[in-house]
C-alpha cells in the first residue's frame, strides 16, 4: 500500500512538472519586430510637439535577450545625390540634422508592450539641450512616433518674439536699420561715379549704400532694408526650439500675413551670446538648377563640391550664430570665423573667372531697377577677390526689436 502511494505521488509530481513546462513555453514572450530602419518612405509617421517632422529616420533594434526591450536610434536623413547631379556622395551617417536641435543622433532605450504583431512604448527622456516625452507604436512595416512636451533646457530666448528694427535716423546722427552688416578689409572698394575716374570707398560703406538704394518699384520705390520690414513681420523663438516666422508672401501675390510651419528651422542657445541654427535641408540649395543653367564656363560641379564640403557639417551640427542683447534690441549675425572661409573658398573663385564676372555685369545692366548703378559697381566687382583676401572682419545678420 505504501509502495503504491509512493508511485502515485511520483506520477502526480511528474504530471505537474510536465504541465508547468508546457505553460512556460506557451507564455514565452517573443518580439515580433526585427531590426528595421523606418523613414518617410518606409512607414515612419513622426511628429514633434504635434507637427509633422520630415527628413528623419528611426532604427528599431530589439534587445537580443529581453523581448520587451528595444533601442531607437534617431537621426536626420538627407539625400545629396540629386544635388550633386549624379555624383555619389561620400557623406557618412548621419546625413542630416537630428530630430532634436543640437543632437545629430539620439538613442532611446524603450520598454515594450507586445500585443500580437504590434509593440507600443512610451516614456520621458532628454538630450543635451532638450527634455521631452515620447510615445509610439511599431509593426514590422510601420512606426508611429510622437514627441511631446519638448522643451529647451536653456530658456534665455525661449518664447520671445522679434521684429526687424525699422529704418530710421537716430538722435546721435546714426541710423537704426534691420540689417546688421560689418565688412572691414585692407583693400578698399572702388566706385566709378564719373566714367574713367573710380574713387576709393570702404567696402562696408559701399554695401550699406546698396542696401539703402531704392530698388523695388511696387507703387513706391523701396530699398532692400525697407522691403525686409514690409515682408517680415516677426520671428518667434519657441520654447521647444522651433523658429516660426510671420511673413508676407508678396512674390506670389500674397496680401495677408502667413506663418511658416513648425520644424522648418530650429535653434538652441549653447552659451553666453552663442546659438546654433538648424535649417530644413530642402530649403538649402533651392536654386542650384538655375545657377547651373546660367553659368557656362565655371566648373559648377567643383564649386558645389566645395560649397557642400564647407556647409554640410553646419547642416548637421548647426550654423553658429552670435547674438547680442541690449534693452529691447538684439543683433543676431554670422561672424568672421564662419563667413570669411566661405567667401575665400566659394565667392572669390567665382569672381576670378572673367566670363562669370562679365555675366554678372551684364545681368546688372539689364536689370531695369539696378541698371543705373551697374557701371559704378564694375571696379568693385573686379576687386572683389582682393577685397575678400584682405578682409579682417565680416558680419552679417539682423537687427531686431522685441515685440512685447
Amino acid at each position: 500500500m505504501k509502495k503504491n502511494l509512493f508511485y502515485y505521488l511520483f506520477a502526480v509530481i511528474c504530471t505537474i512538472g510536465l504541465f508547468t513546462s508546457c505553460s512556460d513555453d506557451d507564455e514565452k514572450v517573443v518580439n515580433p519586430i526585427p531590426q528595421t530602419t523606418f523613414n518617410s518612405e518606409n512607414g515612419l509617421q513622426l511628429t514633434y510637439n504635434g507637427a509633422p517632422l520630415l527628413g528623419k529616420k528611426v532604427t528599431f533594434t530589439p534587445d537580443a535577450t529581453e523581448a520587451t526591450k528595444a533601442t531607437l536610434r534617431l537621426e536626420g536623413e538627407f539625400d545629396l545625390t540629386g544635388i550633386l547631379k549624379g555624383q555619389r556622395s561620400n557623406m557618412t551617417s548621419p546625413t542630416g540634422p537630428g530630430v532634436f536641435p543640437g543632437s545629430p543622433v539620439t538613442t532611446l532605450s524603450v520598454d515594450l508592450s507586445i500585443n500580437g504583431n504590434q509593440c507600443t512604448f512610451s516614456g520621458v527622456s532628454e538630450t543635451e539641450y532638450c527634455t521631452f516625452s515620447y510615445a509610439g507604436k511599431v509593426t514590422a512595416g510601420t512606426m508611429d512616433l510622437s514627441f511631446t512636451d519638448v522643451t529647451l533646457k536653456n530658456t534665455a530666448l525661449a518664447g520671445t518674439v522679434w521684429k526687424p528694427t525699422p529704418l530710421a535716423n537716430t538722435e546721435d546722427g546714426g541710423m537704426d536699420e534691420p540689417i546688421h552688416f560689418v565688412w572691414k578689409s585692407g583693400t578698399k572698394a572702388a566706385i566709378e561715379i564719373f566714367p574713367g575716374h573710380p574713387s576709393e570707398i570702404e567696402i562696408n560703406d559701399l554695401l550699406l549704400l546698396a542696401l539703402r538704394f531704392p530698388l523695388f518699384d511696387d507703387g513706391d520705390r523701396v530699398s532692400v532694408e525697407q522691403m525686409l520690414c514690409s515682408v517680415l513681420k516677426d520671428v518667434t523663438l519657441g520654447a521647444d526650439g522651433n523658429i516660426v516666422a510671420t511673413y508676407m508672401d508678396a512674390a506670389n501675390g500674397g496680401t495677408e500675413w502667413v506663418t511658416s510651419p513648425s520644424n522648418m528651422a530650429q535653434y538652441v542657445v549653447t552659451g553666453d551670446n552663442q546659438l546654433l541654427l538648424f535649417l530644413n535641408p530642402q530649403a538649402i540649395m533651392a536654386n542650384v538648377d538655375n545657377v547651373e543653367k546660367s553659368v557656362r564656363t565655371v566648373d559648377v560641379g567643383a564649386i558645389l563640391q566645395q560649397a557642400i564640403a564647407e556647409l554640410y557639417p553646419m547642416l548637421i551640427n548647426g550654423v553658429p550664430l552670435t547674438y547680442t542683447k541690449e534693452g529691447n534690441r538684439m543683433k543676431v549675425f554670422l561672424g568672421t570665423d564662419l563667413l570669411l572661409p566661405l567667401m575665400k573658398n566659394i565667392v572669390a573663385p567665382l569672381f576670378e573667372d572673367e566670363e562669370f564676372l562679365n555675366m554678372v555685369i551684364e545681368a546688372m545692366k539689364s536689370d531695369p531697377q539696378f541698371g543705373g548703378m551697374a557701371g559704378m559697381m564694375v571696379p568693385t566687382l573686379k576687386l572683389l577677390p582682393e577685397i575678400i583676401k584682405n578682409t579682417t572682419q565680416l558680419e552679417i545678420g539682423l537687427d531686431l526689436t522685441q515685440v512685447k
